[in-house]
Parts: C-alpha cells; sequence; structure tokens
C-alpha cells in the first residue's frame, strides 16, 4: 500500500520538480520535487477510502436494515481475528461484494441488494469469510488506494488493466482459499460464486458499467459482471476458475 502511495505522489511531485529545477535550479526542484511527493502519499492514505466509496456508491446500513447480515459479520469477524466492518448498501440487482479500507478504523463491507437477494444464509456465510479474509490480508486497505490511485486511470481511459496491476492477480483465488478456513460449510462459498455467475446483466448507470467498473472491478468478490463469455484461460481470478477449484475441495 505505501508503493502505491508513492506512485500517487510521484507524478504530481516530478511535475513539481521539473518545473521548479527549471526556474529556480536542480537542487530546489529536487527538493520541491520530495515534498509534494510526500505530501500527496500522506494525502492519499488520509483520502484514498471515502474517494474509493464514493465511487462504489451505496449508502450505511446497519442492523435495522439487514439485521441477519450484521449477525453474520460480527460471528465471522471473531473466527478471522478482525474487527467488525461496517456495513455499506448498494442498490443493484447484480449481486456482488467487496471490502475497501481498514488503514485508519473499520473497513467497509459493501454488498448489493441483489446479493442480499440471492443468496441463503449458507452461501452467505462464504461471501463474507471472502472479504474477511481480505480485510485479515489488507487486501482492502490497499483496494482503497488503488481505487484513488490507478481507478482514476481506468476510469479516465475505460481499462481496468492499471487497477488490476495494482491490486495483483490471484488475489480473490487467494481470498476464496481462506475463506474456506474459517466457516462452518465450505461449500456455501462455492455455491454462492454458481449464483453470481447467472446474476443479471448490469443496467446503464450501474457500478458495474463504463468508467466506474474499470476503477473498482478488481476489488469486488465477481470481477466478470458483464464479460461472462470473454476468454478466461488463465485468469486465475475468474468467477468460473475458482468455483470449479471450490468444487475440487
Amino acid at each position: 500500500m505505501a508503493l502505491l502511495c508513492v506512485a500517487g505522489g510521484a507524478a504530481p511531485g516530478l511535475v513539481v520538480g521539473l518545473a521548479v529545477g527549471l526556474t529556480a535550479g536542480a537542487v530546489a526542484g529536487a527538493i520541491a520535487g520530495v515534498v509534494v511527493l510526500v505530501i500527496v502519499a500522506l494525502g492519499l492514505r488520509r483520502t484514498a477510502e471515502p474517494l474509493a466509496l464514493r465511487v462504489v456508491g451505496g449508502v450505511p446500513a446497519g442492523e435495522h436494515d439487514l439485521p441477519a447480515l450484521v449477525n453474520l459479520v460480527d460471528g465471522l469477524s471473531a473466527t478471522f481475528g478482525v474487527r467488525a466492518p461496517h456495513l455499506r448498501l448498494v442498490d443493484d440487482p447484480v449481486p456482488n461484494a467487496c471490502s475497501v479500507g481498514g488503514t485508519r478504523g473499520r473497513a467497509v463491507l459493501v454488498v448489493t441488494s441483489g446479493l442480499v437477494g440471492a443468496l441463503d444464509l449458507i452461501e452467505m456465510e462464504g461471501v463474507v469469510a471472502h472479504e474477511l479474509a481480505h480485510v485479515k490480508a489488507h487486501d482492502a486497505a490497499v483496494s482503497a488506494v488503488a481505487v484513488a490511485t490507478a481507478g482514476v486511470v481506468g476510469r479516465l481511459t475505460g481499462t481496468d488493466r492499471w487497477l488490476r496491476l495494482a491490486v495483483g492477480a490471484g488475489r480473490e483465488y487467494d481470498a476464496d482459499r481462506r475463506a474456506v478456513l474459517g466457516v462452518r460449510y465450505p461449500p456455501g462459498l462455492r455455491d454462492a460464486l454458481a449464483k453470481l455467475e447467472v446474476g443479471p446483466e448490469p443496467a446503464t448507470g450501474s457500478v458495474f458499467t463504463g468508467g466506474r467498473w474499470a476503477a473498482t472491478r478488481w476489488l469486488w468478490i465477481d470481477p466478470m459482471v458483464g464479460s461472462r463469455s470473454a476468454a478466461y484461460e488463465g485468469l486465475l481470478d475468474a468467477t468460473a476458475v475458482r468455483r470449479d477449484a471450490l468444487a475440487e475441495r
């Protein structure tokens, strides 16, 4: 995560350093560039989570909104040895979930209304365990910074390549592997992934379309929304590949 923050500050630091260097000399330029880099990097650590949540969307949810889910999250958080994350609900029929932040407090677990409606309790346990595995491994914190840096590029260009590079390949597969070790019924996650695969296509304006999707795609437990027919040979994080891998356990 620190490397991502530094990378995010490198570009403005370089621009300022060159500008100052041309007018006040190389030493002054170098100092100015480093100062700007440090300021931006520290600023990213403070602002990355709210920026990422703004892109993801949704509203805070609690015990009055999702009592069964809150109870499930509290219990599994104790099992995984992490603070129970805050909950956030995105009103979207596409079933999906992701986790964001946690560097300065509790992480945020984001679920869609489609996920809440599609899964039974055992399947939801698998999904929550997957996201808590991300929190435990500090992936959720990296996700926030990745959206605030590489995700900005993705949103402007429409490509998720830089976001995937920032969060790292294979992380969804790894989270699956860790998740099934902490639940009572491991096949629940496999069954959940199977249901996500047959979820509805995203509507226009959904977080799962356009620039917002390019900026957040590799945060979600199902990153293949809208790309079911795409070739995924060798793509370890593809939902179908992970579902098949869980079926072999």
